[in-house]
C-alpha cells in the first residue's frame, strides 16, 4: 500500500466552531475533518489548512492537504467524506497533490469577502451569515478609504496584540466594495494577511463611510505603528475565505513564504 497526498477544497458554515485550528477542548473545523478521518482510515491523519479563519468565520474555498497509506482514488474521497461530516461542513472537492504539500506555503493570492447588510429592515435568518448597519453608509466614502488602504504598508496598527508576527508588512492588491440592494459586498485580495487584519480593515472603512473618520486619520493608521488607533473589529460572521489561489511553479514545494496570521 503507498502512501498519498490529497488536497481539498473544503467549505463550511462557522457559526458553531471556535474557527478553523484544531484545540484540544473546542470543536473547531479541523478537528471535526480530522475525526472524520480517524473514523475511516482507523488512525490518526494529520490536516493542515491553508487559512486559520477564526471562530464564527465561514469558507466557500478552504485549502487542506492530507497523507494517508491508501490504493483509494481521490476521487472516491469526496462522497467518503461528505458522509462522516456534519452538514455545515463539506467537502467540495478532493484531488491527487504532491508528496508533501502544506496548502500554508506558495499561495499567489487569497480572497475575503466581507458581506454587510445595510438596510433597517433585517431578518432574523440572516443571523450568523452577514453584519447588520441600520444605518445609511456613503458608499463613495467607504471606497475612497479602499483605495487608501489598498497597496503595501505596515499594518501593524490593524493586527492583534499577543500574536507571534514578526513582519507586519502586507501588500493589498485590491478592496473592491459592491453594492447589491441592502447588501454591501467588500473583497480584500492580497497573499497574505495578519490576524484579524481583514475585520479591522472593514471596521475602519465603515467607519469611514459613516463620517467618523478623516483621510488624516486613516494616515496616521498606516503611518504610525500604534493599535490603539485602531480600536473597532467587525464581528466574525460577516467574513468569508472564499479562495485561494497558488503559484503554480512552486506547488510542488513544501516550504516557502508562510501566511503567519490570518482571520
Amino acid at each position: 500500500m503507498s502512501r498519498k497526498t490529497f488536497k481539498i477544497i473544503l467549505s463550511y458554515d462557522g457559526t458553531k466552531y471556535f474557527g478553523w485550528q484544531r484545540q484540544e477542548k473546542f470543536l473547531t473545523v479541523q478537528g471535526i475533518l480530522e475525526h472524520a478521518l480517524f473514523k475511516f482510515f482507523g488512525n490518526d491523519i494529520k490536516t493542515f489548512g491553508a487559512g486559520r479563519t477564526d471562530a464564527g468565520v465561514h469558507a466557500y474555498g478552504q485549502v487542506v492537504s492530507f497523507a494517508a497509506d491508501t490504493m483509494i482514488p481521490a476521487k472516491n474521497f469526496k462522497s467518503i467524506l461528505n458522509g462522516l461530516l456534519p452538514d455545515d461542513i463539506r467537502v467540495i472537492s478532493v484531488s491527487d497533490a504532491p508528496a508533501g504539500l502544506n496548502p500554508r506555503y506558495n499561495v499567489k493570492q487569497k480572497l475575503y469577502r466581507f458581506i454587510i447588510c445595510n438596510s433597517p429592515q433585517y431578518y432574523a435568518v440572516y443571523n450568523g451569515r452577514c453584519w447588520h448597519i441600520p444605518e445609511k453608509l456613503d458608499i463613495q466614502k467607504m471606497k475612497e478609504a479602499a483605495k487608501m488602504l489598498s497597496g503595501r504598508h505596515n499594518f501593524y496598527s490593524f493586527s492583534k496584540a499577543g500574536n507571534d508576527t514578526k513582519e507586519y508588512t502586507r501588500t493589498i492588491d485590491s478592496i473592491t466594495i459592491k453594492k447589491n440592494g441592502k447588501w454591501l459586498i467588500l473583497d480584500f485580495k492580497g497573499k497574505s494577511f495578519l490576524y484579524n487584519m481583514v475585520r479591522r480593515l472593514t471596521a475602519i472603512i465603515v467607519l469611514y463611510g459613516q463620517g467618523q473618520l478623516t483621510a488624516d486619520d486613516i494616515t496616521k493608521m498606516l503611518e504610525t505603528q500604534d493599535r490603539s488607533l485602531v480600536r473597532n473589529t467587525a464581528p466574525p460572521q460577516g467574513l468569508y475565505l472564499v479562495k485561494i489561489t497558488y503559484d503554480k511553479r512552486n506547488v510542488s514545494k513544501r516550504y516557502g513564504s508562510d501566511d503567519e496570521g490570518d482571520e
